[in-house]
């Protein structure tokens, strides 16, 4: 399963968030698990829904460019659109208390979750 570490200015904003590259993983994200973990990333998806997820989380909108261009905290049984020129979603837990800003360019690294291998 692949991972991404995001970064800002060299500052860890996130590790081992799980990529969900297919259909199927940008479909069910966080939905049915008890605990959102590091959180997900949806590459080329611009608006998420809440339903049959179980926690609240920190959604993060991202251009082509992985420059931030929104934010919301979302809450369950809710649907959620990404400003126009979003292209990637990034989904933290709530607990997520980095200081992330509009206009700040993420850099993304990703590895195998479970060896850690680029």
């Amino acid at each position: 399963m692949l991972a991404a570490d995001f970064y800002i200015k060299g500052k860890l904003v996130a590790k081992n968030v799980k990529v969900c590259k297919s259909f199927r993983l940008k479909l069910l994200g966080l939905m049915f698990v008890s605990s959102p973990g590091n959180g997900a990333f949806l590459p080329d998806v611009s608006s998420i829904h809440m339903n049959f997820v179980r926690f609240g989380l920190r959604i993060i909108w991202l251009d082509k460019e992985y420059k931030v261009v929104g934010q919301v905290y979302a809450k369950q049984w809710r649907f959620y659109n990404g400003p126009a020129n979003s292209a990637h979603v990034l989904e933290l837990p709530i607990t997520n208390k980095s200081t992330v800003r509009l206009g700040d360019r993420l850099k993304v690294t990703t590895h195998d979750r479970k060896t850690g291998s680029k």
